[in-house]
């Protein structure tokens, strides 16, 4: 009789704890479901700056998640390999998108687990929005300072070789530029020399401050 009881126990709690996976299963899907629009975001964002689908699937993952979510966890949701998802979430923690957490209890159980979630703070998402800008209109505006240098130099050249020959420089004309180009750079520079300016002036006020600052210019 005992043994029976216990057989009894045993089967009720396989039952519950099958029924207990389906149903997380069943949410896990919801969720997915649910967040797909910003999963596919996330996706073509990373594809925009030449990351791959699986920091975009990630990013996309975590979001609206009010825990965070153990690397098994991740694993088992994208279905990217364990090693995917450590080197891809390291990238997402590199570039200040996400953050690695320590569960509290994993560390009274002595367990050596990383749990992952989005950087949530609204000033720190900010300044990784702003950074990313900062940097390609940096990267843009000192090749262009670099295409104005080599102009320059190269025209310098053209009137030491014309001075050479004998001749005044204007009068050479293998050295003389295209009007339009140099209407065209002068044009770039100044326009990423003024977006220059502004991240550098936005990023010293907060969001809240450039709202009111905005508004009250427009009243």
């Amino acid at each position: 009789m005992y043994h029976k009881i216990l057989c009894f126990l045993a089967a009720g709690r396989a039952n519950y704890l099958n029924a207990s996976f389906e149903w997380n299963a069943v949410k896990d899907g919801e969720a997915l479901k649910l967040k797909k629009p910003v999963i596919e975001a996330c996706i073509k964002s990373a594809r925009k700056y030449g990351k791959s689908d699986a920091i975009g699937l990630l990013r996309g993952t975590l979001f609206l998640e009010s825990e965070p979510m153990s690397l098994d966890m991740l694993a088992e949701r994208t279905g990217y390999s364990k090693t995917t998802v450590r080197s891809s979430m390291n990238l997402l923690e590199s570039l200040g998108i996400a953050r690695r957490v320590v569960d509290p209890q994993d560390v009274h159980h002595n367990i050596k687990q990383h749990r992952y979630a989005l950087v949530n703070d609204a000033e720190a998402k900010r300044q990784v929005i702003l950074s990313a800008a900062k940097e390609e209109v940096d990267l843009i505006l000192q090749a262009l300072l670099q295409v104005r240098d080599n102009l320059e130099r190269e025209e310098d050249e053209g009137c030491n070789r014309a001075r050479d020959k004998g001749y005044k420089p204007e009068k050479d004309e293998g050295y003389r530029r295209d009007d339009k180009l140099k209407a065209l750079l002068a044009e770039s520079l100044q326009f990423y020399e003024e977006m220059k300016r502004t991240l550098d002036l936005i990023s010293r006020f907060t969001s809240k401050e450039l709202i009111e600052i905005l508004e009250e210019h427009d009243r």
